[in-house]
């Protein structure tokens, strides 16, 4: 059965799903690593619908060509989680702050040993958050009452000159870094010391600073050893229309999904096929493309 792709989502730290429209319903597969994924790509993107209090509606226009259109964008909301720099409310709603309400947390998350990131959640997600996002590691530095105090330390770390997002075309190039905690650490570190001095105007956020910054790093929620481990040819592809993959998980770090085929590994952003057309039926073992996959000389 065909299915309209609406989102990839990690549960906890073992689990996590598609989710896709059937209908009015919003229906749901759940896997993990060591599962055996079939996915074929039917259609071409178009609007995946909207998702609000607990109830999934599709596109009411049927909007071709986006994974979301603005009406749905618009009736789902969350723009407090995405735009809101923590100082200026004034397109903001008493509802809209509501949101982001109780303890917070302030990090630096690596992906790579050049690619810092800063970024906020609230403290019961502050696990989660990094898992969904892919993080190589991470080293929370500040702690906060609520939301706003903690977009505001992430407004001033970003304007120090860190980025506050990393685009997916990005992290497919660091699925499996060479690097060990040792390094990642120091390098959080590292980069904390550097750019703290963007609070020295804004002495009331400093007491939020933690005094130890706590470190985790998170291989092995991934299962990147198993990959370190396989000798077989690893590539990225991004599937489309009437193409297909089928293969056990063997990795899973954020949006990526690693493969294991009968002669290779593949990894798939599952963020790409949000909004297609998908029969996950079982298929044999294997991948098709519409065009033979060559992979790069140099």
């Amino acid at each position: 059965m065909q299915v309209h792709l609406y989102d990839f989502r990690w549960k906890d730290a073992q689990n996590f799903e598609f989710q896709a429209g059937m209908g009015s319903q919003l229906a749901k597969k759940p896997l993990r690593i060591g599962d055996t994924l079939s996915l074929q790509i039917k259609s071409d993107v178009a609007c995946c619908g909207s998702y609000r209090d607990g109830n999934f509606q599709p596109c009411p226009s049927h909007m071709t060509g986006k994974k979301k259109c603005d009406t749905c964008r618009g009736r789902e909301g969350g723009f407090i989680f995405t735009s809101f720099d923590g100082f200026n409310t004034e397109h903001y709603t008493p509802e809209d702050l509501a949101q982001i309400q109780g303890e917070h947390v302030v990090y630096l998350t690596l992906f790579d040993e050049h690619l810092v990131k800063v970024g906020v959640s609230k403290l019961e997600r502050k696990t989660l958050r990094q898992i969904e996002q892919g993080s190589g590691a991470t080293l929370y530095i500040a702690q906060t009452e609520d939301g706003v105090q903690a977009r505001q330390i992430e407004t001033l770390f970003r304007k120090s000159g860190i980025a506050d997002k990393v685009k997916a075309s990005t992290k497919k190039d660091f699925i499996c870094p060479d690097m060990t905690a040792e390094v990642a650490e120091a390098k959080l570190r590292s980069v904390l010391k550097d750019h703290e001095s963007c609070l020295d105007d804004y002495e009331a956020l400093r007491p939020f600073l933690l005094e130890d910054p706590e470190f985790s790093v998170w291989d092995e929620v991934y299962h990147l050893d198993t990959l370190r481990a396989n000798t077989k040819p690893f590539h990225t592809v991004k599937l489309d229309t009437n193409e297909w993959i089928s293969g056990k998980i063997i990795v899973a770090r954020g949006a990526f999904l690693v493969l294991e085929l009968p002669e290779e590994l593949v990894s798939i952003c599952t963020k790409d096929l949000i909004g297609r057309q998908i029969e996950f039926d079982p298929i044999p073992p294997g991948m098709h493309l519409n065009q033979a996959f060559q992979q790069a000389l140099f």
